[in-house]
């Protein structure tokens, strides 16, 4: 082997390494993923490096950022949201 030829597999071992570090920091940073879901995909970018990592910023969800608005009030005809009786039975005075 060559000069060339080891720094080129240097160059690219680091390049994979550098990609897959900036991949774990989003997995691991990821709030919205479930732990079990943290583990496959790490698992994914570190046995398949260059398609775990695509696939990792493939699928990467963002939290959504804060609208600065308060929520909007609910649909009158929903009776869920309107109700604070949420799964609570209904009495009726036939029932007593």
């Amino acid at each position: 082997m060559n000069d060339v030829e080891i720094a080129l597999g240097t160059v690219t071992i680091a390049v994979l390494l550098i990609v897959n570090g900036f991949a774990t920091r989003e997995v691991l940073r990821d709030k919205l993923a479930e732990r079990h879901q943290r583990v496959y995909q790490l698992l994914a970018l570190w046995l398949v490096p260059v398609f775990g990592a695509i696939l990792v910023f493939a699928l990467h969800r963002k939290p959504e950022e804060p609208s600065g608005k308060y929520p909007e009030t609910p649909d009158p005809g929903d009776d869920f949201g309107a109700s604070g009786q949420v799964g609570r039975s209904i009495k009726t005075p036939a029932d007593d």
